[in-house]
């Protein structure tokens, strides 16, 4: 689901990388989109307060059907290599937002605490659970990581059929079968299938840990973290007065944007920006929801409120193999399309903190009014040791 079409500025920066001879294959960085170009069941429809439409009927559907790869979005075009436009926006911070406070264990929340936690050995083994106490449905793989882990992980909807694991709330982690899991902010999991080659189909979805035929969960690539740290040179600051979440969506996975960093009112949080050495060297995307939003709108949702696939904003990153991150943002065309009104999106502009950035020709990169500096949004390159916020405004 890797999102609308994208940022065409970030494909024309990655086709000149390319076509200097940097990178050999198809505009892996910042321009794969996965396969699945389907809708992914979101959470509970929860809607956020804005006066941008008031849907007919609120859906009622709080059930999710998670979309099958055979399932088709008329939405959703994963770009060719050759193709220049693709979906991929998003930002990485380095600061932390102290805007996060970690539930208790028995609380559903997929809110997580933003507070520095220690990175457990690469070799460390799979915990039992921690003593959590999340759901387990019957032939269901038990989530293995409590709040506030060492290992960074972040369980989502634990009191849903996902039971943590980073997929949609009605999908379950079963036996022969991969299981995906979220980190906190500025981190990404570096457990995948590494027999899978592919951006769309066979693999795409392949993403955490393996559970075997009898349930037993293995890590993949046992030399690595669960979570690492990304690039740690973009972030989201917050100038608006109430709290803003960007979702991640999972891929290696279902491509569902579940995973929150928010950043709170005023506040700041760090985005997971992908090195060039992740998963086939693709890039992290990000939904950016309306102020007043938090972890519980990272869902797919639907047409009938603005969040999620409907959010008013799409953020992506990724390092590039010739060593430069690029981080862009676009309007997102389903959120005018669907009926939202554009005087109740806030503005976004993508501001240079340090060192070497490059923006578009007249020096700007910002979404104002629905519109941005570039047509179709715009993409800042930042060189090494530059960094770079997403402004709120």
């Amino acid at each position: 689901m890797r999102g609308l079409k994208a940022v065409v500025a970030v494909a024309a920066a990655m086709a000149v990388v390319e076509a200097n001879g940097v990178i050999g294959d198809p505009l892996a960085i910042i321009i794969k989109l996965p396969s699945m170009n389907i809708p992914v069941p979101s959470h509970e429809s929860v809607e956020v307060t804005s006066s941008a439409r008031k849907p007919a009927i609120a859906s009622s559907s709080s059930v999710y059907v998670t979309p099958t790869p055979s399932s088709s979005s008329s939405v959703y075009v994963t770009p060719t290599p050759s193709s220049s436009a693709y979906v991929t926006p998003p930002p990485e911070p380095t600061t932390s937002s102290s805007s996060y406070v970690a539930p208790p264990p028995a609380s559903s929340s997929s809110v997580y605490s933003d507070e520095p936690q220690a990175t457990q050995a690469p070799q460390g083994d799979i915990p039992d659970g921690q003593g959590n106490t999340f759901t387990v449905p019957p032939g269901a793989v038990k989530f293995p990581w409590n709040y506030n882990n060492a290992d960074n992980v972040v369980p989502l909807t634990p009191g849903s059929q996902n039971g943590g694991w980073a997929m949609s709330p009605n999908q379950m982690c079963k036996p022969n079968s991969w299981c995906p899991y979220a980190c906190a902010p500025g981190y990404y999991s570096a457990q995948w299938d590494p027999s899978a080659v592919l951006y769309n189909g066979a693999g795409s979805m392949n993403g955490g840990l393996y559970a075997d035929a009898n349930g037993v969960l293995s890590k993949p690539n046992k030399d690595a973290a669960f979570c690492v740290r990304g690039m740690g040179n973009a972030r989201i600051r917050n100038t608006l007065g109430e709290s803003v979440s960007a979702c991640q969506t999972v891929y290696p996975g279902n491509e569902a944007m579940i995973i929150p960093s928010v950043a709170g009112a005023g506040g700041s949080v760090d985005l997971n920006i992908v090195p060039s050495t992740y998963w086939l060297g693709t890039s992290s995307q990000f939904y950016v929801n309306l102020r007043g939003s938090s972890a519980e709108q990272c869902v797919w949702g639907d047409s009938d409120k603005p969040v999620g696939n409907w959010a008013p904003y799409i953020f992506g990153g990724g390092q590039a193999k010739d060593g430069n991150t690029y981080i862009s943002v676009q309007f997102n065309p389903l959120y005018t399309s669907a009926g939202f009104s554009v005087s109740d999106a806030y503005n976004v502009e993508i501001v240079c903190d340090g060192g070497a950035c490059n923006f578009p020709e007249g020096g700007k990169c910002k979404c104002e009014g629905g519109k941005c500096s570039v047509d179709n949004g715009c993409t800042v390159t930042l060189g090494a040791g530059a960094s770079a916020s997403f402004v709120l405004y």
